[in-house]
């Protein structure tokens, strides 16, 4: 008993035990911390984009990945610029010219198969209907041979037109368009005056079908033909 005492003395700590840890005789070294398992992880102060780190470029910009960029980088020369070419028409301007010259045939041809009257004889006797102040031109059916001859003439000054460089023709086809229906609406009015009947139309009148033909093709030419776009470089 007086051992007990004097091993256990009052103010006296008893020592405490120290359990080794399992799989080694003692505490394994504290970690050190290297910067390797924090790489992924951006920091407060370092560039992110949704959680991940923003590579940065060398010139300061950031390296985002997404559309934006991909325009940038696909997006056009500064070295080059777009210019609109001007050019003729030469296409279109033949074909109004061939119908010109066809209205210029009509007026020597007999216009109803079997009569000698020329288109140049229906003109001249129009000319002095409407002088003799008579509206009987349009009952007589005067007037078609008239507006076949002068829409004729009209396309071939169009077609002049079409010879000067520009960037479009399209203000000329649209003009060009409504002289060849102009001429159109007289071939019909003579086609339906005769019943459709082909065997008496004369030669002058087939020329009047080819001015609105021609007339029709030259227009739809010049109205549907698109600019021409190329590039060339900016001088400096």
């Amino acid at each position: 008993m007086i051992e007990r005492l004097h091993r256990h003395r009052p103010g006296e700590r008893t020592p405490r035990r120290e359990v080794p840890l399992a799989g080694g005789a003692g505490a394994p070294p504290a970690p050190t911390d290297t910067g390797e398992g924090l790489r992924g992880a951006p920091g407060e102060d370092e560039p992110s984009i949704l959680g991940f780190p923003a590579e940065i470029d060398p010139d300061g910009q950031r390296d985002d990945v997404g559309p934006g960029r991909a325009a940038r980088r696909a997006g056009p020369d500064p070295a080059v610029r777009m210019v609109v070419r001007r050019r003729d028409d030469l296409v279109a301007a033949a074909a109004l010219a061939l119908a010109g010259v066809a209205a210029n045939v009509s007026l020597w041809l007999p216009w109803v198969a079997g009569e000698d009257q020329t288109g140049l004889f229906l003109v001249r006797r129009a000319v002095h209907v409407v002088g003799s102040g008579s509206w009987e031109v349009l009952r007589l059916g005067l007037w078609e041979p008239v507006a076949i001859v002068l829409c004729g003439g009209v396309l071939a000054v169009l077609a002049l037109l079409l010879l000067f460089p520009a960037h479009t023709h399209r203000f000329v086809g649209v003009l060009a368009l409504l002289v060849a229906l102009a001429a159109t609406a007289a071939v019909m009015t003579l086609l339906v005056g005769a019943n459709w009947s082909t065997a008496r139309l004369g030669p002058g009148l087939w020329s009047g079908v080819a001015v609105a033909g021609f007339g029709l093709l030259g227009a739809l030419k010049a109205m549907l033909t698109l600019p021409r776009v190329t590039t060339v470089e900016r001088q400096r």
